[in-house]
């Protein structure tokens, strides 16, 4: 604590000491004095050293946990965590490593169809004499046919809007970053599930507002503690994934959906729906989309990313409508607007049916290998879906989860942690999440799920547990 006393010491008069002290403690963090993981002192402890209240320690840890470099755990006290903009690194793969069965990374699997159909549509596009494409830099929100096309796509999907209400934006996680940014700031409270896309904690800490879990089940998240935190506080937005939540795959019900939207509704609470995988389910469920039912409170986001190619980074961003104006500003400061080219693909896998035929190919694909994790490892199963990217799995009793993890990755076997998706405050599950599209073989596949299930069923070493 030495930093942190020498940082008070030179404290000028009127100077709050709760900000310079998490000023000093992210200061230890970021040289490395501080490791992640590393326990913090106990609040007493550091009031008592310090020479400073109980209570102005609790505030400065309660920052440092919003700003995502503390993790509070109840019972057990606060620990270093890293942002997760930069522990996603380390939980998920940036590069396959040789020889390694890398079931880190959510993404869809690539076939020879998906090659051939990219090279026919680059062909045809080079050929013809008039590409406005290459050279469009408005309008802002995409090119008039391309958003058409889109509203196409949307209708598919259970969204009826106009091409008014559309922009395109590079992938689903720019569209839920342009909702966020449209919405919230550091004053504002923003909710989400208690496991959620790791995008979301990022865009926390990069928009400065506080973002809070929500309870969840097998079917999403707890309307009724969504009612409790809307009663209690003052919430700007909810953030959520109704379709196959990334890491559960759960699925939220029709009846659910309803509720949640009415709750919305009365509270005055903006939805930010993600729904990139909706593609996968569209037409195979009796479900629309959360959005649907309060479209006037709602931003409503999909893309190409995770049903038809992996690089076809398109996305399709349905506005409420007294706030497309703004949300098309912060677009054209944040990016200008999405590559045209992809736009114009998107569009044309659109028109020609190829973009359904690369999802219902998907859909194929991801449920031969999500039995073979049922098969293999189904009383591990918390939740999965048969069009899902991840199965979410329980971590056998004797096992600590980065344990578990070590000893697969020594294995060459690579799941991803929960840490990503754990927003703060919320307690950390005793779970991994496998992903299925992984590049490889269904034989390779095989074979790395049985190191997993191999490692699961046996205890761990007496000196990692």
């Amino acid at each position: 604590m030495h930093n942190w006393k020498k940082a008070l010491a030179n404290a000028r008069p009127g100077e709050s000491k709760y900000k310079l002290l998490v000023q000093a403690v992210a200061a230890d963090i970021e040289q490395g004095t501080l490791l992640d993981g590393q326990r913090l002192p106990p609040q007493r402890q550091v009031s008592d050293a310090l020479g400073i209240s109980v209570q102005t320690v609790t505030n400065a840890y309660k920052e440092l946990e919003r700003q995502g470099r503390v993790r509070c755990e109840v019972g057990r006290g606060s620990f270093v965590s890293r942002r997760t903009s930069e522990r996603v690194a380390t939980s998920m793969l940036d590069q396959t490593e040789q020889a390694l069965m890398d079931f880190s990374n959510a993404r869809i699997l690539h076939t020879a169809d998906h090659d051939r159909l990219w090279r026919q549509t680059c062909l045809e596009l080079a050929q013809e004499p008039d590409q406005p494409w290459i050279h469009a830099f408005r309008p802002i929100a995409g090119m008039q046919h391309q958003r058409e096309a889109a509203v196409r796509w949307l209708a598919r999907l259970g969204m009826d809007v106009g091409t008014e209400d559309v922009l395109l934006t590079s992938g689903a996680a720019h569209g839920i970053f342009l909702a966020l940014a449209t919405l919230a700031g550091p004053d504002d409270v923003v909710l989400c599930e208690g496991l959620t896309d790791h995008g979301a904690i990022g865009s926390s800490q990069v928009l400065g507002f506080t973002l809070k879990g929500l309870e969840m089940d097998r079917y999403g998240l707890n309307p009724e503690h969504f009612e409790d935190m809307c009663g209690n506080e003052r919430i700007t937005a909810l953030v959520c994934t109704p379709n196959l939540n990334n890491p559960t795959s759960a699925l939220m019900p029709d009846e659910r959906r309803r509720e949640i939207a009415e709750i919305a509704r009365r509270y005055g609470v903006y939805i930010i729906e993600d729904d990139v995988y909706g593609p996968l389910l569209a037409g195979q469920q009796s479900t629309r989309p959360l959005s649907h039912y309060a479209p006037e409170l709602s931003f409503y986001c999909t893309s190409m990313t995770k049903s038809v190619l992996t690089g076809l980074r398109i996305g399709y961003l349905v506005m409420p409508k007294r706030l497309a104006l703004r949300t098309e500003s912060i677009l054209r400061v944040n990016s200008w607007m999405a590559p045209s080219l992809l736009g114009e693909i998107a569009t044309r896998w659109i028109d020609s049916g190829e973009a359904e035929d690369l999802v219902q190919l998907q859909r194929q694909l991801l449920a031969n290998r999500q039995a073979l994790v049922e098969q293999e490892l189904g009383e591990h199963l918390i939740g999965n879906h048969p069009y899902s990217l991840n199965s979410w799995l329980r971590v056998p009793e004797g096992w600590e989860t980065d344990g578990l993890l070590r000893e697969l990755r020594r294995r060459n076997v690579a799941l991803t942690l929960p840490d990503p998706f754990v927003p703060p405050g919320m307690p950390r599950p005793r779970a991994v999440r496998l992903c299925v599209g992984a590049e490889c073989s269904e034989a390779k596949m095989r074979q790395g799920v049985q190191i997993v299930r191999d490692v699961f069923e046996q205890y761990p070493k007496v000196h990692d547990f």
